[in-house]
């Protein structure tokens, strides 16, 4: 699993690429959560383009850090998931917390 960000104009852009399961989901948390604690962020965009796999392990990790913005006020936007992931993603409601963009 890869992860890259840059924040600009108030809004953290992270980038995740490779499969968001089990074996990765843990590690993936720990460095959301540290990225989430930048000072000035207003809101925050998961660019799931680059995963080709997600499973359940996976939506929960994404309910968890939304769980972790949605304390601070900070809302969680998801974008550009492949075919296979944004069936999962609509199947399972996310998107009604976590809306889809671009």
């Amino acid at each position: 699993m890869k992860v890259a960000h840059k924040i600009a104009n108030n809004t953290l852009y992270v980038s995740i690429c490779g499969e968001l399961d089990e074996s990765c989901a843990a590690p993936l948390r720990v460095r959301l959560d540290e990225l989430f604690d930048a000072a000035g962020i207003a809101r925050v965009v998961l660019d799931l383009a680059g995963v080709s796999f997600m499973d359940s392990t996976g939506i929960g990790m994404l309910i968890g850090r939304y769980k972790v913005l949605k304390a601070k006020g900070i809302p969680l936007l998801l974008s550009s998931p492949q075919t296979v992931v944004d069936k999962l993603l609509s199947l399972s409601g996310i998107y009604e917390i976590m809306p889809k963009i671009g």
